[in-house]
């Protein structure tokens, strides 16, 4: 069976902890929210490539899964305390195949 494309990783902010989403519902809020292809921008992202206000935005849809009714600020605060928040959130999303759990060699 393929693994699919999920991720979630949690995060603290002043005493709250907040579990962040990469699933390819938040890819779609973000296409439709900026206009911008999710998996390119990924790409560029990875690359160090990335505005801030994009970043502030893909925070923000990883966020809505768990928390309904975060706001861009909360998403920004969290880039601000977390600023490998995305790298990590596309690892786990998207893990090499000798980082899966009952995969052979791990």
């Amino acid at each position: 069976m393929a693994r699919g494309f999920k991720g979630e990783v949690r995060v603290e902010l002043e005493g709250e902890t907040y579990t962040l989403r990469m699933d390819l519902n938040a890819m779609a809020a973000f296409e439709d929210g900026t206009g911008l292809a999710a998996l390119d921008w990924a790409e560029k992202a990875e690359a160090g490539n990335a505005r801030v206000g994009d970043m502030i935005s893909m925070v923000w849809c990883c966020l809505e899964r768990h928390h309904e009714g975060a706001d861009r600020r909360l998403a920004g605060d969290i880039l601000s305390e977390d600023p490998e928040i995305l790298e990590r959130l596309f690892a786990a999303a998207a893990p090499k195949p000798d980082e899966i759990e009952g995969q052979p060699g791990k």
